[in-house]
């Protein structure tokens, strides 16, 4: 079975990648100090806050019950890391695109740019009229893990809004996006087709909405 679920408080757990857990775009350091609190209990509290003011901040897939990817987005007033980085965007209600992560065996079949169309749709829900992101450069990746690399934000749609030498930030226009939810479809089911022993996924309906697991419950 494959899901996408929302990211919701008791699932920050199934979060994946290497600096999972990771609170680098939620914390940023107070007058010289770091809260000592537990990554997962912060993200926790941080994923609940974003919730109550605007909604689940992302989607969690699942194969076969096992996490195997997740995206994370949320206003930029929820993303105080953002202050650290020049790009960053002047208009707090801004949403940005925080993360979007699979684990090494989903590599390269499709599920991360699922994962970002998922979080696109949602958005759409939102009446959000665009998606952005501070991304790195090649020369700029190493330095931080947890920031989305420019190429592969450039491969599912978005464009550089404001330039940098090392952190850009780029945007998606959603009303574009409202033509990928076939692809979407399409794109999960092809990414699930490499998964041993997976079972085929379902078509879109024809009334638009995907039996591929893309699902709303908590």
């Amino acid at each position: 079975m494959r899901e996408l679920l929302p990211l919701t408080p008791d699932r920050v757990g199934d979060l994946v990648g290497a600096c999972a857990p990771c609170t680098y775009w939620q914390t940023v350091p107070r007058n010289g100090h770091h809260d000592d609190r537990e990554p997962l209990e912060l993200l926790a509290e941080w994923v609940a806050g974003v919730t109550d003011d605007w909604g689940p901040p992302g989607r969690v897939a699942y194969v076969d019950g096992r996490p195997a990817g997740h995206v994370v987005v949320a206003p930029a007033h929820h993303v105080p890391r953002l202050a650290a980085f020049p790009t960053a965007p002047a208009d707090p209600s801004t949403l940005i695109l925080v993360a979007a992560v699979v684990v090494p065996e989903q590599a390269g079949r499709g599920l991360r740019k699922v994962l970002v169309q998922a979080a696109a749709k949602d958005a759409l829900r939102h009446r959000m009229r665009s998606l952005d992101a501070v991304a790195a450069r090649p020369l700029a990746v190493g330095r931080h893990t947890c920031v989305l690399d420019v190429g592969f934000l450039e491969k599912v749609g978005f464009r550089v809004e404001r330039d940098h030498p090392t952190y850009p930030r780029l945007r998606i226009d959603l009303r574009a996006v409202v033509t990928l939810r076939d692809e979407a479809a399409a794109a999960f089911a092809k990414a699930m087709a490499w998964v041993p022993g997976g079972r085929p996924v379902p078509e879109t309906h024809p009334n638009g909405s995907s039996h591929a697991r893309v699902s709303d419950r908590s």
